[in-house]
C-alpha cells in the first residue's frame, strides 16, 4: 500500500510541476498555449570566433541599423569577461559593436543577436535617403588595366539606360564564365579576394570609373535550414535618391524578402585586434514574440526558461532533442500496449528524427531501404570471413558510410536534392540493425527478422507523423516542461501488464473456443 502512494504521488508531482509550469508562463510571460496566437519574430544571431594572442583584445563587428525598417524588438550583445559598447562615425553611419579586453588567450566567443519583426523582415531593394553621397573617387589603373576597364565600362554604359541597368551589364560581364580577357586581367587586382567578392570588388571600381556611387553591403537569410551561414555579399549603388541593393550574383532581381540587411556602408564586416584565425558566421531562428521574453535566464527560474535563451545555433540542435521523448512515449505505446515488435528499443526513434530532418516520409523510406538491403548483402558476406562481433560491426560501419555517401553523390548527380539526407541517419544505429538483422535472420530465420524490421519501420512512421504535428513541437520548444506530463505517463504504461492489443488478435480463437465452452 505504501508503494502505490508514492508511486501515484510521483505521478502526481510530475503532473503538477508540467502543468503549474506551462501555466506561468503563459500568465507571465504571454506565451501562446497554441501556435498561430501570437506575432511571429526572426532572431539572427552573428557569432564571432577567434584565438586571442594573450595581448589586449578589441572586436569590431558591424551592426545593423536600429533605426531602420526592418530591426524590431531589440538587440543583445553576449561575451563572458568582455566590455561592450557600440559606435557610429560622423555621419551617424555605419554603427558597430566593440567588444574589449584587457588580455585574453586561447579560443574566444562572443555573440549578437537582433531580433526582426516578421511583418518588416526585409527593406527591399531601395533606401531612401535625402543624403546624397560623395562622388567617388576614381580608382588608379595601370596602362593595360585602365584600357581593359574603360572597354567593360564602355560597353555596359552602350547597352544601358540608368544606374540600375548599367550596374546589371557591368556583372554580367563580370560574371561570364570563362571570364573575358579584360576581366581576367582586372581580377588580379583582388587576388586576395574569393568569388562573390573578388567580383564585386571589380564591379565598384568600374562604377567608380564613372562617378556611380557604389559599395559592400553584407545580408544574413532569414532561413532556419541554413546553420551555419556566412554572411552574403551584397552591392549597393547610388540611384538618384535611393540606395539600390542587388546580389552580385544575379543582378537582374530584385533582393530577396528572405534576406536581411546586416550592415551598409562599405565598411569591413568584422575587425579583430589581439587575436588571429577569426571569423564571423551568421544564425537565424523563427520564434514566437512574447509579451515578455523567457530567455531573460538571469530574472527568470532555471526550470522555467526555454530552448530560447540557448545561442541560435544550439537552438536548432535542441528543437530536435526535445521531441525525443515524444518518440520514446510512441515506442512505449506502441510495444507494450500494442505489442509491436522492433530492433530495439529506440533504433526507431532515431530513425523517426532522421525521417523529421529529411522533411519527405517516402525519401526517408526509399533510402533507408536501400542502405539496408545492401547493407545486409554485404553483411552476410563477412559472415563468411568468420569475423569477431566488434571487427564486424566496425566493418559494418564503414560500409554504411561508404553506402551514405554513395547514394548522397548519386541523388546529387541525378538532381534528386532529398537524397542528401542521407547523412542524418544515424550510422551507428543503421550498422547495429544490420547487425543484429543477420544475426535474427540467421537464429530465427527471414520471416521473424523481417517481422521486426518492418515493426520498427511502422513505430518509426508512427513516431515521425507524431512529431511532425506543429502542436506537439510548439509544446516541446517552448513549454518543454510538459516532458514532465510524458515522464508520468510513461511511468505509467510502466505499470501495464494486460494484454496487447495484437495478443487478442492472435489469440482469437482461444477466446471464442473458452466463451464457446462456458456457453
Amino acid at each position: 500500500m505504501r508503494w502505490l502512494i508514492q508511486f501515484y504521488g510521483l505521478l502526481a508531482l510530475l503532473v503538477v510541476a508540467g502543468v503549474g509550469g506551462t501555466v506561468y508562463k503563459v500568465t507571465q510571460f504571454g506565451l501562446p498555449f497554441l501556435p498561430g496566437e501570437a506575432a511571429v519574430r526572426w532572431v539572427v544571431e552573428a557569432r564571432v570566433s577567434f584565438f586571442a594572442t594573450g595581448h589586449p583584445v578589441r572586436v569590431s563587428l558591424a551592426l545593423p541599423d536600429s533605426g531602420e525598417e526592418g530591426v524590431g524588438f531589440g538587440e543583445s550583445a553576449a561575451a563572458l569577461q568582455y566590455g561592450f559598447h557600440t559606435t557610429r562615425n560622423e555621419r551617424g553611419e555605419n554603427r558597430r559593436g566593440i567588444w574589449t579586453a584587457r588580455s585574453k588567450s586561447g579560443p574566444q566567443v562572443v555573440y549578437y543577436r537582433v531580433e526582426v519583426d516578421e511583418e518588416r523582415r526585409g527593406r527591399g531593394g531601395r533606401i531612401f535617403t535625402s543624403d546624397v553621397p560623395r562622388r567617388p573617387a576614381e580608382p588608379i589603373f595601370e596602362d593595360l588595366e585602365a584600357v581593359a576597364a574603360q572597354a567593360l565600362v564602355e560597353a555596359a554604359y552602350e547597352a544601358s539606360a540608368d544606374v540600375p541597368s548599367f550596374l546589371i551589364q557591368i556583372m554580367r560581364r563580370v560574371n561570364a564564365l570563362p571570364p573575358e580577357p579584360e576581366v581576367a586581367l582586372l581580377l588580379r587586382r583582388h587576388e586576395r579576394l574569393r568569388g562573390t567578392a573578388a567580383r564585386t570588388a571589380l564591379a565598384i571600381e568600374l562604377c567608380h570609373l564613372v562617378g556611380v556611387a557604389a559599395r559592400v553591403a553584407h545580408g544574413v537569410w532569414l532561413d532556419e535550414s541554413r546553420l551555419p551561414q556566412e554572411a552574403v555579399t551584397l552591392l549597393e549603388v547610388w540611384d538618384r535618391d535611393a540606395w539600390v541593393l542587388k546580389l552580385p550574383d544575379s543582378p537582374e532581381e530584385e533582393l530577396p524578402s528572405g534576406i536581411f540587411v546586416w550592415n551598409r556602408g562599405g565598411r569591413p564586416l568584422l575587425d579583430v585586434e589581439g587575436g588571429v584565425n577569426s571569423g564571423v558566421v551568421f544564425a537565424s531562428a523563427r520564434e514566437l514574440a512574447a509579451v515578455r521574453d523567457p530567455s531573460e535566464g538571469d530574472r527568470t527560474p532555471l526550470l522555467l526558461t526555454t530552448v530560447q535563451s540557448l545561442p541560435v545555433t544550439e537552438r536548432a540542435v535542441f528543437r530536435f532533442i526535445v521531441m525525443v521523448p515524444i518518440g520514446a512515449l510512441v515506442v512505449v505505446v506502441m510495444r507494450n500496449v500494442i505489442g509491436v515488435s522492433t530492433l530495439g528499443t529506440f533504433m526507431p526513434v532515431l530513425l523517426a528524427l532522421s525521417f523529421l530532418q529529411m522533411r519527405s516520409l517516402a525519401a526517408a523510406l526509399l533510402l533507408f531501404g536501400l542502405v539496408l538491403t545492401v547493407g545486409l548483402y554485404f553483411r552476410f558476406l563477412l559472415s563468411r570471413l568468420n569475423l569477431l562481433v566488434v571487427p564486424r560491426v566496425a566493418a559494418c560501419v564503414v560500409i554504411v558510410t561508404l553506402l551514405m555517401v554513395i547514394t548522397s553523390v548519386a541523388s546529387y548527380r541525378l538532381g534528386f536534392i532529398g537524397g542528401m539526407g542521407i547523412t542524418l541517419f544515424p550510422m551507428i544505429i543503421l550498422a547495429w540493425t544490420i547487425e543484429r538483422m543477420s544475426l535474427l535472420w540467421e537464429e530465427e530465420g527471414a520471416g521473424s527478422a523481417l517481422k521486426q524490421i518492418v515493426g520498427s519501420t511502422a513505430v518509426a512512421i508512427v513516431a515521425y507523423m507524431t512529431m511532425l504535428s506543429p502542436l506537439i513541437q510548439h509544446w516541446c520548444f517552448y513549454f518543454p516542461e510538459l516532458l514532465l506530463l510524458v515522464l508520468a505517463a510513461i511511468i505509467l504504461l510502466g505499470r501495464y501488464t494486460g494484454y496487447r492489443l495484437l495478443e487478442l488478435v492472435r489469440f482469437r480463437h482461444f477466446r471464442v473456443a473458452t466463451g464457446g465452452g462456458g456457453a
